[in-house]
């Protein structure tokens, strides 16, 4: 007699019971994977505060490497910025595979756990086996059972891998996440530390000034480009104005800018008030300091320097010289900005 086709042989009573376990979701627990650990670099490590120096001449030195490492840091952030929105975006990717996935079992289990039902109901061994009751094959039912359990059995393996590389995607996130978080706070350490400098700094480099003429004082106050250019042109107070004048020793009012910038390391900037308008950043008259410059008519016919305190420098018109006056005295006051 001819042996029985080879998909009628039986299964192992052991495998066959497994198949239809795993069919119905009996799997067993799956060992959690281990992600790569991520390390910050030690860059982003909390800045370690330092005594801070007392002259101008340390304080300018300390001022500048503290500006570098914050420029560093701030670089670092922005890096794991960029990683971490990598990781979530690969975390969503792993989470919708596996969901997917599991939506994909889940038709093929009930379907096996209907057949297996459907199998232990009817209890007569030829619904199994064959019809004698022979182990030698497999019954067409039973055959169909031992195929769907073996689909499932490879989804389930499918969805195992899935959930796995999302647990990994979420532990790589976490990690970026701690990581972006360290780089933010030791970012904003070396600010702080900025910060405080230059407030040290602008004590030491503090200017008080009277002018004789008008009586009035100011204060110029900070030690960055537009401050020094500011006391650069207050040593031309009492300077007559002469139209189109650009200095050494008569300005007008665009011209007096032109002048004292260029003695603080900037010439070259345009002797007309509507360029110069157009350069540097503008600034909201609440939000004025030392140096900035304002503007004046709605045309722009006319400048000063800010100083501090409400007042500004200037050189005003033909017939009289650069001094200082206060701003609300100008009711034509168009706006301002920084040169830097």
């Amino acid at each position: 007699m001819a042996p029985e086709p080879h998909w009628r042989r039986a299964a192992p009573t052991a495998t066959a019971a497994a198949l239809l376990l795993i069919g119905l979701g009996a799997t067993a627990p799956v060992a959690a994977h281990a992600a790569s650990p991520f390390r910050p670099s030690a860059a982003t490590a909390p800045v370690t505060p330092s005594p801070t120096p007392t002259t101008e001449q340390g304080l300018r030195k300390s001022l500048d490497a503290l500006n570098e490492e914050a420029e560093i840091l701030t670089e670092k952030y922005n890096k794991t910025r960029v990683e971490l929105g990598k990781a979530q975006k690969a975390q969503q990717a792993a989470a919708k595979t596996a969901a997917t996935l599991r939506d994909q079992a889940a038709p093929a289990r009930e379907q096996l756990g209907r057949m297996a039902a459907a199998n232990y109901m009817a209890g007569a061994p030829d619904t199994i086996f064959g019809a004698t009751g022979s182990p030698g094959g497999l019954s067409d039912s039973a055959y169909l059972v031992q195929n769907q359990a073996n689909a499932v059995h490879a989804l389930q393996k499918q969805i195992e891998q899935a959930e796995a590389a999302q647990r990994e995607a979420e532990a790589r996130t976490a990690q970026v996440k701690k990581a972006a978080e360290d780089a933010k706070n030791a970012r904003a350490a070396a600010k702080a530390k900025v910060t405080e400098v230059m407030k040290r700094l602008d004590k030491l480099t503090t200017t008080h000034i009277k002018d004789p003429r008008t009586g009035l004082t100011a204060t110029v106050k900070g030690s960055d480009l537009p401050a020094k250019m500011a006391r650069k042109a207050l040593t031309k107070l009492g300077s007559p104005y002469v139209w189109a004048a650009a200095g050494p020793s008569s300005f007008d009012c665009s011209g007096l800018v032109v002048w004292a910038y260029a003695q603080v390391g900037k010439p070259g900037l345009p002797h007309y008030t509507g360029d110069l308008f157009a350069l540097g950043t503008k600034v909201s008259r609440g939000a004025l300091r030392s140096g900035d410059l304002v503007y004046f008519g709605g045309n722009l016919h006319h400048m000063g320097i800010y100083l501090g305190g409400g007042k500004f420098l200037h050189a005003p018109q033909t017939g009289d010289v650069v001094k200082i006056s206060n701003l609300s005295d100008r009711s034509d006051y168009a706006g301002a900005n920084r040169i830097s």
